[in-house]
């Protein structure tokens, strides 16, 4: 019983530690820049968007930037504790399986613009960008969790279906052209078309797992596994032979997605709009393998590892399950769908179009698992040279996050941040969301009376307005 505790034990800070490195370095995710128009890059969420500029030039690397955490057991703090006596951390899952949630799901991503551009050219506005991808989410059952932490002993005699753990991981660099075409005078579509190169990719296609602890007859206990895994891995590093340039010149794991989009005029002062984002696939094909196991069956009592006196514990943990599962590797092509989201937005603005009250429903597939979330904002365009939006968002087992987003407009620079969650910055280890994002742009507008209330908001960038005369109010709004 002691080896199965120990072993156990193990494989819990093994697959922690697996799951939580990717937070340090993570697919167009976010709520608060979804129309905020004066910024061109809302229009990565709706690509029907245009911010009234007649050209943007992101500078490279800088114009646009968003990474996040979305986690349903909480931050950081929420997996360790600090040692009695001492500042020292130690791994804690009780808290996690105590939380009364039946499985936890984490999600990372990262995105930034490498090259960002947009231009005018008569009614329609054009788009062109490389912008590198980062999603991870991983999903963890909780009898997984229990078995874990607590070992295998308050189990005798049950079968524990550990089915639900599932991890996904893509990095890919993202080649694309969106074009924003006005129909008549009360709509405007958008259509961006992507090249997707993958650069590496994890995927967890099935999972068959389950356990069960019986007592044999010696008063041992001993675990029998009916394993019935595939996990599908592409361009994963090599520590021993791992070369930058090669892994990101590698164009053999090809792909494609497309955003759709609208922005629907109701009235002058109503406009409804949607999108769908993130429609499409990946086929990998350089540098594959797939892990299953030989056996559909496994029995075990346990192992041990000293982390004290081993210079490499988890290389030996990894030998030992590999053994243990008797797990084997082969190239395999295959293909990824990716997560698709999809917007739904709702904008009322005042008669003189300085204030917008919005209010957006987002979704996001991931397998078989929905995640809606709801948005309401306000946004001001104080003049041509400054707008601020603040919202509330609420995400599924994440429901208090208040947002702040920010756009400075000197020509022909333009400096623009946003958060979804504002306090997350300050307490991003106590958060269940965090996130954050600024761009730097140059950007060319047309030249109109400053303080116009269209010139600041900028609805549509094909708007003709008449000239405004001292004290005299324009109802030019088409």
């Amino acid at each position: 019983m002691k080896n199965i505790y120990s072993s156990l034990k193990i494989l819990a800070v093994f697959v922690l530690a697996f799951l939580l490195l990717p937070r340090v370095s993570n697919a167009q995710n976010g709520y608060i820049l979804y129309g905020f128009r004066d910024v061109q890059q809302s229009s990565l969420l709706n690509p029907a968007f245009t911010s009234g500029a007649t050209t943007v030039v992101g500078i490279p690397l800088l114009s646009n930037f968003s990474t996040g955490l979305y986690s349903t057991s909480g931050g950081l703090n929420n997996f360790f504790s600090k040692k009695a006596g001492s500042d020292s951390l130690y791994l804690d899952l009780s808290k996690v399986i105590n939380n009364g949630k039946p499985e936890d799901r984490i999600t990372n991503f990262t995105d930034m613009d490498i090259l960002f551009t947009g231009f005018k050219v008569g009614s329609t506005f054009i788009t062109l960008g490389v912008r590198q991808h980062i999603f991870v989410q991983t999903i963890l059952d909780r009898d997984l969790l229990k078995l874990l932490w607590y070992g295998n002993s308050p189990y005798e005699n049950q079968t524990l279906d550990l089915s639900h753990t599932a991890v996904s991981e893509n990095h890919m660099i993202d080649y694309h052209l969106g074009i924003s075409v006005p129909i008549k005078n009360k709509v405007r579509v958008g259509i961006r078309l992507h090249l997707l190169q993958g650069l590496s990719d994890i995927s967890t296609t099935n999972n068959g797992l389950s356990l069960k602890t019986v007592l044999n007859n010696q008063g041992e206990f001993e675990i029998h596994a009916r394993t019935n895994f595939l996990v599908n891995t592409s361009g994963l590093p090599d520590s021993s032979s791992f070369n930058v340039g090669k892994y990101l010149t590698n164009f053999n794991n090809l792909g494609y997605a497309i955003d759709l989009g609208i922005d629907f005029q109701a009235t002058k002062q109503l406009w409804i709009n949607a999108s769908v984002l993130d429609w499409g696939k990946v086929y990998y094909r350089s540098n594959t393998k797939s892990y299953y196991p030989v056996n559909d069956s496994v029995s075990f009592d346990g192992v041990s590892v000293d982390f004290i006196n081993n210079k490499d514990p988890f290389k030996t943990i990894g030998d030992t399950l590999q053994k243990l599962f008797d797990i084997k590797n082969a190239p395999r092509n295959y293909h990824i769908v990716l997560p698709t989201r999809f917007i739904v937005g709702v904008d009322y603005y005042s008669k003189d179009m300085r204030n917008d009250f919005s209010m957006l429903f987002s979704g996001r597939f991931f397998n078989n698992y929905f995640k809606p979330a709801v948005s309401v904002a306000y946004t001001r365009f104080v003049s041509g040279h400054f707008s601020v939006k603040a919202n509330y968002t609420w995400i599924k087992d994440a429901p208090m996050n208040f947002g702040l987003a920010m756009a400075v407009n000197f020509s022909p620079f333009q400096l623009y941040v946003y958060s979804d969650n504002v306090s997350g910055l300050f307490r991003w280890d106590q958060q269940k969301y965090v996130q954050i994002g600024f761009g730097f742009n140059i950007r060319l507008v047309p030249r109109k009376t400053p303080l116009h209330p269209e010139s600041i908001h900028n609805l549509r960038p094909d708007i003709r307005i008449k000239p405004v005369k001292e004290n005299e109010e324009s109802d030019n709004f088409d």
